[in-house]
């Protein structure tokens, strides 16, 4: 269950520990509402990661808000403004939700709650260029740990050229789900301190 945790990041988990204890309470509640079916500690894992909870945050990008919605993103989602708290965690949620509907629904808890984490990092089809990869080098393209050490690959140039997507950044995915998910476990822990 913790294959995620790979190094143990004292300096940022303090910082983490401290702004859960200081910053998440003034948004938790909208967490908890738009969280819909997914547990409102993962979504507000996922928005640590993407802004560490700053409702201002903007990337070189162009991605804005607490979960770094793009102008396009917000506006399939009806969001106004993605510098609104609430506003950018409903966006969030809303597109999490949509992605792991779009998950095919062979892929079982938890990989798929991971496999949609990474379609909002770096996009379905670059995920779905992994997995096929991924099947084509005999790994089962619906487990999260088999296609976790192929996304790096569409970094490389042999393989990226075979995909439909082309080049990504997938080691970032990677990174990105591993946080998110020790975020969360450290969310599940201070609830039970």
């Amino acid at each position: 269950y913790f294959g995620h945790v790979r190094t143990f990041n004292y300096v940022d988990t303090r910082e983490f520990i401290r702004s859960a204890k200081e910053v998440l309470p003034k948004f938790r509640p909208w967490f908890e509402l738009h969280s819909g079916d997914m547990d409102w500690r993962f979504l507000a894992a996922m928005s640590y990661q993407e802004s560490h909870w700053r409702p201002k945050a903007k990337s070189v990008t162009g991605v804005r808000g607490m979960m770094m919605l793009t102008l396009a993103t917000a506006k399939e989602m009806g969001i106004v403004s993605r510098l609104d708290p609430e506003q950018s965690i409903k966006g969030g949620a809303q597109y999490i939700a949509k992605l792991l509907r779009r998950i095919p629904d062979r892929i079982l808890s938890p990989d798929r709650l991971w496999f949609a984490l990474a379609a909002y990092n770096i996009g379905l089809g670059h995920l779905e260029d992994a997995r096929v990869l991924t099947q084509k080098q005999g790994g089962n393209p619906d487990m999260w740990i088999d296609v976790k050490n192929r996304l790096p690959q569409l970094r490389q140039k042999k393989y990226y050229k075979t995909t439909r997507y082309g080049y990504a950044r997938g080691n970032e995915a990677v990174g990105y789900v591993d946080n998110i998910r020790r975020y969360y476990d450290t969310l599940v822990w201070l609830d039970e301190e």
